[in-house]
Protein backbone atom coordinates (compact mmCIF):
# COMPACT_ATOMS: atom_id res chain seq x y z
CA UNK A 1 0.00 0.00 0.00
CA UNK A 2 1.42 3.46 -1.00
CA UNK A 3 0.14 6.76 -0.48
CA UNK A 4 0.05 9.28 -3.68
CA UNK A 5 3.49 10.75 -2.70
CA UNK A 6 5.11 6.97 -3.42
CA UNK A 7 5.88 6.95 0.20
CA UNK A 8 5.06 3.97 2.40
CA UNK A 9 3.34 5.29 5.68
CA UNK A 10 5.14 3.76 9.05
CA UNK A 11 3.39 0.67 10.18
CA UNK A 12 1.49 0.23 7.13
CA UNK A 13 2.77 -3.25 6.61
CA UNK A 14 2.94 -5.37 9.77
CA UNK A 15 3.36 -8.95 10.96
CA UNK A 16 0.57 -11.67 10.49
CA UNK A 17 0.65 -11.63 14.37
CA UNK A 18 0.07 -8.17 14.79
CA UNK A 19 -3.15 -6.74 16.24
CA UNK A 20 -3.84 -4.29 13.34
CA UNK A 21 -2.91 -6.87 10.58
CA UNK A 22 -5.39 -6.80 7.83
CA UNK A 23 -6.34 -10.31 8.60
CA UNK A 24 -7.75 -9.23 11.97
CA UNK A 25 -9.97 -5.97 11.17
CA UNK A 26 -12.87 -7.61 10.51
CA UNK A 27 -12.46 -9.17 14.27
CA UNK A 28 -11.71 -5.90 15.55
CA UNK A 29 -14.43 -4.09 13.59
CA UNK A 30 -16.79 -6.57 14.55
CA UNK A 31 -15.73 -6.56 18.03
CA UNK A 32 -16.51 -3.11 18.28
CA UNK A 33 -19.65 -3.48 16.64
CA UNK A 34 -20.77 -6.08 18.87
CA UNK A 35 -20.20 -4.34 22.06
CA UNK A 36 -21.77 -0.96 21.03
CA UNK A 37 -24.79 -3.21 19.87
CA UNK A 38 -24.87 -5.14 23.48
CA UNK A 39 -25.07 -2.04 25.20
CA UNK A 40 -27.89 -0.86 23.41
CA UNK A 41 -29.65 -4.10 23.95
CA UNK A 42 -28.66 -3.22 28.20
CA UNK A 43 -30.32 0.09 27.72
CA UNK A 44 -33.57 -1.50 26.06
CA UNK A 45 -33.85 -3.93 28.37
CA UNK A 46 -33.70 -1.51 31.41
CA UNK A 47 -36.79 0.45 29.93
CA UNK A 48 -38.29 -2.63 29.41
CA UNK A 49 -37.86 -3.63 33.03
CA UNK A 50 -39.11 -0.21 34.25
CA UNK A 51 -42.44 -0.76 31.98
CA UNK A 52 -42.44 -4.35 33.04
CA UNK A 53 -43.14 -3.15 36.64
CA UNK A 54 -46.43 -2.08 35.82
CA UNK A 55 -48.20 -4.59 33.91
CA UNK A 56 -51.24 -5.53 35.50
CA UNK A 57 -52.40 -9.46 35.47
CA UNK A 58 -54.22 -9.31 31.78
CA UNK A 59 -50.80 -9.14 30.30
CA UNK A 60 -49.09 -11.52 32.22
CA UNK A 61 -51.27 -14.01 31.47
CA UNK A 62 -50.87 -13.11 27.75
CA UNK A 63 -46.92 -13.27 28.75
CA UNK A 64 -47.40 -16.50 29.19
CA UNK A 65 -49.36 -17.39 26.46
CA UNK A 66 -46.81 -15.83 24.34
CA UNK A 67 -43.93 -17.77 26.17
CA UNK A 68 -45.87 -20.74 25.11
CA UNK A 69 -46.05 -19.49 21.80
CA UNK A 70 -42.25 -19.27 21.47
CA UNK A 71 -41.50 -22.79 22.69
CA UNK A 72 -44.21 -23.91 20.00
CA UNK A 73 -41.96 -21.62 17.54
CA UNK A 74 -38.84 -23.61 18.21
CA UNK A 75 -40.75 -26.69 17.59
CA UNK A 76 -42.09 -25.83 14.71
CA UNK A 77 -39.08 -25.89 12.43
CA UNK A 78 -39.34 -30.12 12.75
CA UNK A 79 -43.05 -30.12 12.63
CA UNK A 80 -46.27 -28.86 10.79
CA UNK A 81 -48.57 -29.41 14.35
CA UNK A 82 -46.02 -27.33 16.25
CA UNK A 83 -46.47 -24.53 14.25
CA UNK A 84 -50.16 -24.72 14.38
CA UNK A 85 -49.83 -24.76 17.70
CA UNK A 86 -47.48 -21.77 17.57
CA UNK A 87 -50.12 -19.85 15.66
CA UNK A 88 -53.21 -20.51 18.16
CA UNK A 89 -51.30 -19.70 21.16
CA UNK A 90 -50.14 -16.46 19.70
CA UNK A 91 -53.76 -15.61 18.82
CA UNK A 92 -54.80 -16.91 22.00
CA UNK A 93 -52.74 -14.19 23.54
CA UNK A 94 -54.13 -11.69 21.56
CA UNK A 95 -57.56 -12.80 22.67
CA UNK A 96 -57.26 -12.49 26.13
CA UNK A 97 -56.00 -8.99 26.06
CA UNK A 98 -59.26 -8.02 23.89
CA UNK A 99 -62.12 -9.97 25.14
CA UNK A 100 -65.76 -8.69 23.74
CA UNK A 101 -67.48 -5.16 24.93
CA UNK A 102 -70.28 -5.22 26.31
CA UNK A 103 -71.58 -1.77 24.80
CA UNK A 104 -72.07 0.93 27.62
CA UNK A 105 -74.91 1.65 29.40
CA UNK A 106 -76.50 -1.79 28.85
CA UNK A 107 -76.50 -4.92 31.37
CA UNK A 108 -74.26 -7.39 30.47
CA UNK A 109 -70.95 -9.51 30.87
CA UNK A 110 -67.69 -11.09 29.42
CA UNK A 111 -66.50 -14.38 29.60
CA UNK A 112 -62.99 -15.17 28.37
CA UNK A 113 -60.34 -18.37 28.89
CA UNK A 114 -57.04 -19.20 27.08
CA UNK A 115 -56.78 -22.70 29.48
CA UNK A 116 -53.54 -22.21 31.00
CA UNK A 117 -53.93 -25.46 32.95
CA UNK A 118 -53.75 -28.91 32.64
CA UNK A 119 -57.63 -29.78 32.84
CA UNK A 120 -61.06 -28.24 31.89
CA UNK A 121 -61.94 -27.92 35.82
CA UNK A 122 -65.17 -27.37 37.26
CA UNK A 123 -65.81 -24.01 35.16
CA UNK A 124 -67.41 -25.83 32.58
CA UNK A 125 -70.24 -29.18 32.47
CA UNK A 126 -69.02 -31.26 30.11
CA UNK A 127 -72.52 -32.85 28.35
CA UNK A 128 -71.70 -36.11 25.51
CA UNK A 129 -73.58 -36.80 22.82
CA UNK A 130 -72.43 -40.73 20.99
CA UNK A 131 -69.18 -42.85 22.46
CA UNK A 132 -66.29 -40.21 22.74
CA UNK A 133 -63.47 -39.95 25.40
CA UNK A 134 -63.43 -36.93 27.53
CA UNK A 135 -61.86 -33.66 26.54
CA UNK A 136 -58.17 -32.74 27.70
CA UNK A 137 -56.01 -29.95 27.90
CA UNK A 138 -52.99 -30.65 25.82
CA UNK A 139 -50.51 -27.86 25.47
CA UNK A 140 -53.02 -25.13 26.56
CA UNK A 141 -55.74 -26.51 23.94
CA UNK A 142 -59.17 -28.41 24.48
CA UNK A 143 -59.51 -31.32 21.99
CA UNK A 144 -60.74 -34.99 22.66
CA UNK A 145 -58.77 -37.28 24.17
CA UNK A 146 -57.38 -39.21 21.11
CA UNK A 147 -56.29 -42.20 23.54
CA UNK A 148 -59.52 -42.37 25.54
CA UNK A 149 -62.49 -44.53 23.94
CA UNK A 150 -63.98 -42.69 20.62
CA UNK A 151 -65.95 -45.22 18.02
CA UNK A 152 -68.30 -44.00 15.39
CA UNK A 153 -69.40 -39.94 15.87
CA UNK A 154 -70.42 -38.38 18.31
CA UNK A 155 -69.37 -34.92 20.70
CA UNK A 156 -68.71 -32.95 24.05
CA UNK A 157 -70.58 -30.01 24.75
CA UNK A 158 -68.46 -28.07 27.20
CA UNK A 159 -71.28 -25.02 28.94
CA UNK A 160 -69.98 -22.57 30.90
CA UNK A 161 -70.84 -22.59 34.64
CA UNK A 162 -71.54 -18.87 34.46
CA UNK A 163 -74.20 -17.90 32.26
CA UNK A 164 -74.51 -14.55 29.92
CA UNK A 165 -76.92 -11.62 31.26
CA UNK A 166 -78.92 -11.21 28.23
CA UNK A 167 -80.11 -13.31 25.18
CA UNK A 168 -77.96 -11.06 22.58
CA UNK A 169 -74.75 -12.97 22.80
CA UNK A 170 -71.60 -13.12 21.02
CA UNK A 171 -69.06 -15.83 21.39
CA UNK A 172 -65.23 -16.31 19.74
CA UNK A 173 -62.88 -19.40 19.63
CA UNK A 174 -59.23 -18.96 18.65
CA UNK A 175 -58.73 -22.12 16.59
CA UNK A 176 -56.29 -24.69 18.13
CA UNK A 177 -54.74 -27.42 16.28
CA UNK A 178 -56.07 -28.80 13.06
CA UNK A 179 -56.45 -32.45 13.80
CA UNK A 180 -58.31 -33.74 11.07
CA UNK A 181 -60.83 -31.18 11.27
CA UNK A 182 -61.85 -31.45 7.28
CA UNK A 183 -63.58 -34.71 8.84
CA UNK A 184 -65.23 -33.39 12.32
CA UNK A 185 -66.32 -29.97 13.67
CA UNK A 186 -65.97 -27.87 16.18
CA UNK A 187 -68.70 -26.00 17.59
CA UNK A 188 -69.65 -22.92 19.18
CA UNK A 189 -73.19 -22.85 21.34
CA UNK A 190 -74.86 -20.21 22.56
CA UNK A 191 -78.59 -19.21 23.73
CA UNK A 192 -78.11 -22.87 25.82
CA UNK A 193 -80.44 -24.56 28.04
CA UNK A 194 -78.14 -25.38 31.02
CA UNK A 195 -79.04 -28.97 30.12
CA UNK A 196 -78.07 -28.40 26.79
CA UNK A 197 -81.99 -28.88 25.73
CA UNK A 198 -82.27 -26.06 23.62
CA UNK A 199 -79.47 -23.92 22.13
CA UNK A 200 -78.12 -22.33 18.46
CA UNK A 201 -74.91 -23.66 17.46
CA UNK A 202 -72.04 -23.67 14.91
CA UNK A 203 -70.23 -25.97 13.44
CA UNK A 204 -66.30 -25.42 12.32
CA UNK A 205 -64.71 -27.27 9.89
CA UNK A 206 -61.19 -26.30 7.95
CA UNK A 207 -63.58 -26.06 4.51
CA UNK A 208 -66.89 -25.27 5.65
CA UNK A 209 -69.18 -23.93 8.27
CA UNK A 210 -73.00 -24.71 9.40
CA UNK A 211 -75.54 -22.88 11.70
CA UNK A 212 -78.47 -23.58 13.04
CA UNK A 213 -80.65 -25.20 16.23
CA UNK A 214 -79.75 -27.51 18.40
CA UNK A 215 -81.98 -30.22 20.95
CA UNK A 216 -81.29 -32.61 23.28
CA UNK A 217 -83.31 -35.71 24.41
CA UNK A 218 -82.27 -39.08 25.56
CA UNK A 219 -78.55 -38.10 25.47
CA UNK A 220 -78.30 -37.40 22.23
CA UNK A 221 -77.89 -34.10 20.71
CA UNK A 222 -79.61 -33.55 17.20
CA UNK A 223 -78.76 -30.83 15.02
CA UNK A 224 -80.61 -29.01 12.22
CA UNK A 225 -79.00 -26.80 9.98
CA UNK A 226 -80.41 -23.24 8.89
CA UNK A 227 -77.73 -22.61 6.52
CA UNK A 228 -74.50 -23.62 5.81
CA UNK A 229 -71.07 -22.58 3.14
CA UNK A 230 -67.75 -23.05 2.04
CA UNK A 231 -64.65 -21.37 3.42
CA UNK A 232 -61.33 -22.08 4.71
CA UNK A 233 -60.53 -22.31 8.10
CA UNK A 234 -57.36 -22.48 10.07
CA UNK A 235 -55.48 -22.89 13.08
CA UNK A 236 -55.17 -19.65 14.62
CA UNK A 237 -58.18 -18.09 13.19
CA UNK A 238 -60.75 -16.15 15.34
CA UNK A 239 -64.56 -17.63 14.52
CA UNK A 240 -67.25 -16.13 16.47
CA UNK A 241 -71.28 -16.80 16.55
CA UNK A 242 -73.61 -13.66 17.19
CA UNK A 243 -77.30 -13.57 18.30
CA UNK A 244 -78.64 -10.41 18.36
CA UNK A 245 -82.80 -10.76 18.18
CA UNK A 246 -83.81 -12.69 16.06
CA UNK A 247 -80.45 -12.64 13.60
CA UNK A 248 -77.64 -15.07 13.77
CA UNK A 249 -74.06 -14.49 11.97
CA UNK A 250 -70.97 -16.30 11.99
CA UNK A 251 -67.97 -14.09 11.49
CA UNK A 252 -64.35 -15.79 10.60
CA UNK A 253 -61.46 -12.92 11.74
CA UNK A 254 -64.17 -10.50 11.58
CA UNK A 255 -65.17 -11.11 8.18
CA UNK A 256 -69.24 -12.15 7.99
CA UNK A 257 -69.93 -15.66 5.97
CA UNK A 258 -72.95 -16.66 6.86
CA UNK A 259 -76.02 -14.74 8.73
CA UNK A 260 -79.64 -16.31 9.32
CA UNK A 261 -82.89 -15.03 10.71
CA UNK A 262 -84.55 -16.83 12.78
CA UNK A 263 -88.01 -14.80 13.26
CA UNK A 264 -90.18 -18.12 14.02
CA UNK A 265 -88.27 -18.09 17.13
CA UNK A 266 -87.05 -22.06 16.71
CA UNK A 267 -84.28 -21.30 19.18
CA UNK A 268 -86.50 -19.98 22.92
CA UNK A 269 -84.40 -17.32 24.73
CA UNK A 270 -85.11 -15.97 28.24
CA UNK A 271 -83.09 -16.20 31.18
CA UNK A 272 -83.22 -19.95 31.82
CA UNK A 273 -81.24 -19.69 28.34
CA UNK A 274 -77.96 -17.97 28.08
CA UNK A 275 -75.62 -20.83 28.80
CA UNK A 276 -72.67 -20.88 26.56
CA UNK A 277 -70.20 -23.21 25.72
CA UNK A 278 -67.56 -24.84 22.83
CA UNK A 279 -67.66 -28.35 21.58
CA UNK A 280 -65.24 -31.26 20.18
CA UNK A 281 -66.26 -33.68 18.16
CA UNK A 282 -65.22 -37.10 16.34
CA UNK A 283 -65.87 -38.85 13.60
CA UNK A 284 -65.38 -41.99 12.47
CA UNK A 285 -61.52 -42.12 13.10
CA UNK A 286 -60.90 -37.90 12.57
CA UNK A 287 -60.57 -34.91 15.62
CA UNK A 288 -62.30 -31.69 14.88
CA UNK A 289 -60.13 -28.66 15.52
CA UNK A 290 -58.58 -27.88 19.14
CA UNK A 291 -59.68 -24.61 20.85
CA UNK A 292 -57.22 -22.37 22.00
CA UNK A 293 -59.36 -19.29 23.85
CA UNK A 294 -62.80 -18.35 24.45
CA UNK A 295 -64.16 -15.56 24.56
CA UNK A 296 -68.20 -14.24 25.51
CA UNK A 297 -70.29 -11.25 25.98
CA UNK A 298 -73.35 -10.15 25.95
CA UNK A 299 -74.14 -8.03 22.78
CA UNK A 300 -77.40 -5.64 23.36
CA UNK A 301 -77.32 -3.21 21.06
CA UNK A 302 -75.89 0.33 22.50
CA UNK A 303 -78.55 3.14 21.78
CA UNK A 304 -77.23 4.61 18.32
CA UNK A 305 -76.25 8.52 18.17
CA UNK A 306 -76.21 10.58 15.06
CA UNK A 307 -78.81 10.66 12.19
CA UNK A 308 -78.84 7.36 9.81
CA UNK A 309 -80.04 3.80 9.31
CA UNK A 310 -78.95 0.14 8.30
CA UNK A 311 -81.25 -2.20 6.84
CA UNK A 312 -80.48 -5.62 6.08
CA UNK A 313 -81.47 -9.32 5.18
CA UNK A 314 -79.96 -11.52 7.75
CA UNK A 315 -82.06 -14.64 6.24
CA UNK A 316 -80.01 -16.57 3.94
CA UNK A 317 -83.25 -17.99 2.33
CA UNK A 318 -84.02 -16.16 -1.10
CA UNK A 319 -86.62 -13.95 -2.04
CA UNK A 320 -88.22 -13.47 -5.59
CA UNK A 321 -87.43 -10.22 -7.11
CA UNK A 322 -89.15 -10.45 -10.89
CA UNK A 323 -86.73 -8.62 -13.69
CA UNK A 324 -88.19 -5.09 -14.98
CA UNK A 325 -86.80 -1.62 -15.28
CA UNK A 326 -87.30 0.83 -11.97
CA UNK A 327 -88.72 -1.45 -9.22
CA UNK A 328 -88.83 -0.64 -5.80
CA UNK A 329 -88.14 -3.24 -3.63
CA UNK A 330 -91.01 -5.20 -1.51
CA UNK A 331 -90.19 -8.18 1.26
CA UNK A 332 -86.71 -7.89 0.80
CA UNK A 333 -85.41 -6.65 4.11
CA UNK A 334 -86.14 -8.45 7.58
CA UNK A 335 -84.28 -6.48 10.13
CA UNK A 336 -82.92 -3.14 11.70
CA UNK A 337 -79.80 -2.96 12.47
CA UNK A 338 -79.87 0.71 13.46
CA UNK A 339 -82.13 3.74 13.13
CA UNK A 340 -81.52 7.14 14.57
CA UNK A 341 -83.54 10.28 14.28
CA UNK A 342 -85.22 8.61 11.12
CA UNK A 343 -88.98 7.21 10.80
CA UNK A 344 -88.71 2.94 9.32
CA UNK A 345 -92.05 3.32 7.09
CA UNK A 346 -91.44 -0.40 5.98
CA UNK A 347 -88.37 -2.78 6.76
CA UNK A 348 -89.64 -5.58 4.02
CA UNK A 349 -89.65 -2.24 1.16
CA UNK A 350 -86.61 -0.41 2.80
CA UNK A 351 -88.54 2.98 3.11
CA UNK A 352 -87.35 5.26 5.26
CA UNK A 353 -88.49 8.89 6.29
CA UNK A 354 -85.72 11.55 7.23
CA UNK A 355 -86.98 14.18 9.80
CA UNK A 356 -84.11 16.71 9.34
CA UNK A 357 -83.49 18.61 6.11
CA UNK A 358 -79.74 17.67 4.68
CA UNK A 359 -77.37 16.18 3.06
CA UNK A 360 -77.38 12.55 3.04
CA UNK A 361 -74.80 9.91 1.92
CA UNK A 362 -77.16 6.46 1.21
CA UNK A 363 -76.05 2.68 -0.22
CA UNK A 364 -77.58 0.16 -1.27
CA UNK A 365 -76.62 -3.49 -2.18
CA UNK A 366 -78.07 -6.82 -3.83
CA UNK A 367 -77.02 -10.06 -3.97
CA UNK A 368 -78.73 -12.62 -6.32
CA UNK A 369 -78.22 -16.01 -6.52
CA UNK A 370 -78.38 -16.14 -10.69
CA UNK A 371 -76.70 -14.67 -13.19
CA UNK A 372 -77.47 -11.36 -14.55
CA UNK A 373 -74.60 -8.91 -15.73
CA UNK A 374 -77.39 -6.45 -16.49
CA UNK A 375 -78.09 -4.80 -13.02
CA UNK A 376 -77.96 -1.47 -11.49
CA UNK A 377 -78.87 0.02 -8.19
CA UNK A 378 -81.54 2.88 -7.87
CA UNK A 379 -82.59 5.21 -5.21
CA UNK A 380 -86.14 6.43 -4.94
CA UNK A 381 -88.19 9.21 -3.38
CA UNK A 382 -91.56 10.89 -1.91
CA UNK A 383 -91.51 14.15 -0.86
CA UNK A 384 -93.65 12.49 1.62
CA UNK A 385 -96.08 9.85 3.16
CA UNK A 386 -98.17 8.95 0.72
CA UNK A 387 -96.15 11.22 -2.13
CA UNK A 388 -95.81 10.05 -5.45
CA UNK A 389 -92.79 8.15 -5.85
CA UNK A 390 -89.91 9.07 -8.56
CA UNK A 391 -86.47 7.92 -9.43
CA UNK A 392 -84.29 10.09 -7.76
CA UNK A 393 -80.83 8.33 -8.66
CA UNK A 394 -79.94 5.70 -10.44
CA UNK A 395 -76.30 3.57 -10.70
CA UNK A 396 -74.16 2.55 -13.63
CA UNK A 397 -75.78 -0.42 -15.43
CA UNK A 398 -73.25 -3.37 -15.02
CA UNK A 399 -71.86 -5.32 -12.44
CA UNK A 400 -68.29 -4.60 -9.90
CA UNK A 401 -65.62 -6.61 -10.42
CA UNK A 402 -63.84 -9.55 -8.76
CA UNK A 403 -60.28 -10.62 -8.77
CA UNK A 404 -60.36 -14.85 -9.72
CA UNK A 405 -57.36 -17.08 -8.46
CA UNK A 406 -55.29 -16.04 -11.64
CA UNK A 407 -55.79 -12.59 -10.48
CA UNK A 408 -57.54 -11.80 -13.24
CA UNK A 409 -60.84 -9.78 -13.04
CA UNK A 410 -64.14 -11.04 -13.41
CA UNK A 411 -67.27 -9.91 -13.81
CA UNK A 412 -69.78 -10.49 -10.26
CA UNK A 413 -72.57 -11.32 -11.75
CA UNK A 414 -74.41 -11.79 -8.73
CA UNK A 415 -74.28 -8.78 -7.00
CA UNK A 416 -74.51 -4.69 -7.93
CA UNK A 417 -74.47 -1.83 -5.56
CA UNK A 418 -74.60 1.81 -5.60
CA UNK A 419 -73.50 4.58 -3.06
CA UNK A 420 -75.53 8.08 -3.34
CA UNK A 421 -74.80 11.91 -1.81
CA UNK A 422 -78.56 13.47 -1.76
CA UNK A 423 -80.26 16.86 -0.46
CA UNK A 424 -83.32 15.29 1.17
CA UNK A 425 -86.07 17.93 2.87
CA UNK A 426 -87.88 17.21 6.19
CA UNK A 427 -90.40 14.52 5.77
CA UNK A 428 -89.06 13.07 2.62
CA UNK A 429 -88.86 8.82 2.16
CA UNK A 430 -86.57 7.35 0.28
CA UNK A 431 -86.69 3.08 -0.60
CA UNK A 432 -84.21 1.26 -2.79
CA UNK A 433 -85.03 0.44 -6.11
CA UNK A 434 -83.89 -2.20 -9.32
CA UNK A 435 -83.35 -2.58 -12.88
CA UNK A 436 -82.60 -6.35 -13.71
CA UNK A 437 -82.85 -8.14 -17.21
CA UNK A 438 -84.35 -11.73 -15.98
CA UNK A 439 -86.11 -12.90 -12.57
CA UNK A 440 -84.06 -14.00 -9.73
CA UNK A 441 -84.18 -14.34 -6.10
CA UNK A 442 -81.91 -11.82 -3.35
CA UNK A 443 -80.50 -13.50 -0.50
CA UNK A 444 -78.46 -12.17 2.24
CA UNK A 445 -76.93 -11.58 4.93
CA UNK A 446 -74.66 -8.76 2.12
CA UNK A 447 -78.46 -7.71 0.46
CA UNK A 448 -78.61 -4.20 2.61
CA UNK A 449 -79.90 -0.54 2.26
CA UNK A 450 -77.53 2.14 4.68
CA UNK A 451 -77.95 6.17 4.91
CA UNK A 452 -76.43 8.70 7.36
CA UNK A 453 -77.02 12.47 7.35
CA UNK A 454 -73.39 14.40 6.60
CA UNK A 455 -75.26 17.65 7.71
CA UNK A 456 -77.91 19.76 7.93
CA UNK A 457 -79.62 23.32 7.89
Amino acid sequence: MTSPDRKVPAGAYVGSSAPNNVANLQAVNWAGIAQGTIADLLTSYQSVNTAGQILNGANATAAASASAAVSGSGAAQSTASAAQNTAAANSASVASLLPPTTPSGTPGSTLSDTFARTTLGSAYNPIKSGSVANLVIVGNQVELDSTGSNSGTGSVVALDTTTLLTDDQSVSLVIGAANNSASAATGIVLRADPNLLTFAYAWIYSNQVHIGAGTRSGGTNAYSDWTSGSVTVNSGDTVTFTAIGANYQLLVNNYPVLGYSDSTGTVPTGSGRRSIGFACSYNSGNFSFAVAALNAADRSAAVPTGTGWSLVRGSTVSVASAAGAGMRVTGVYDTVRQAADVTVVSVGAGQVQVNRAGWYLISAAFNFTNYDVLMRTELWSAPSLGGTWGLLRAGAVGSPYDTDSNGNSVANSNATSGSFVVYLPKGAVVAPGLTTTNSNALVGPFTCFDGALLNWL
